[in-house]
Parts: C-alpha cells; sequence; structure tokens
C-alpha cells in the first residue's frame, strides 16, 4: 500500500509487468485506509495476509524529491505478507 500525490492505493507486487499487478485506488484526499479496508479490498483482489502477518510501514523519498533535502515530500509505503485467498504465497 502506499500514498504518493495524495491517493492511497494498494497494489500486489507480481513477477512479470507492473502493468498486470493487481491494484485499487481510493479516491484522493481521503484519509489512510484502515485495516480493515485494507483487508476488503485484499480479499477482492484474491489475496490474505499470511497467519501472524502485520503491517510493516516505510518512509521513502518522493520521486520529484532533492537528495539530502529534509523538507522533501516523502512517499509512504506499507506491506504486508500474502497468500492468494487459496493458500498459495503471493511473490
Amino acid at each position: 500500500m502506499s500514498n504518493s500525490g495524495g491517493a492511497w492505493k494498494v497494489f500486489v507486487p507480481l513477477l512479470g509487468s507492473v502493468a498486470d499487478w493487481p491494484e485499487h485506488r481510493w479516491p484522493a484526499g481521503g484519509p489512510i485506509p484502515n485495516p480493515a479496508a485494507r483487508l476488503e479490498v485484499l480479499a477482492g483482489l484474491g489475496y490474505e495476509p499470511l497467519p501472524g502477518a502485520a503491517w510493516r510501514w516505510e518512509e521513502c523519498p518522493a520521486a520529484s524529491a532533492e537528495p539530502d533535502d529534509p523538507r522533501a515530500a516523502v512517499d509512504l509505503i506499507a506491506a504486508i505478507d500474502l497468500r492468494e485467498r487459496c493458500g498459495e504465497v503471493a511473490t
């Protein structure tokens, strides 16, 4: 899950083209989607967290950010270990 430019999105990175990644976008300007909303979207995409998995958050410099500028915009990325709903692990 990430936020870049004001819109939150959830996506499942898979091998192959980025264009083939399952994804969902929430309307721009909305609040951070809560865990229940994220799980609902992941289920709709055909995935579920692995048992005991927890969300991990990371802050990364935005693509447009100036290197070493502490005031530069950042992107927030959350990750969780997933598997396809049929039980196969998504990699």
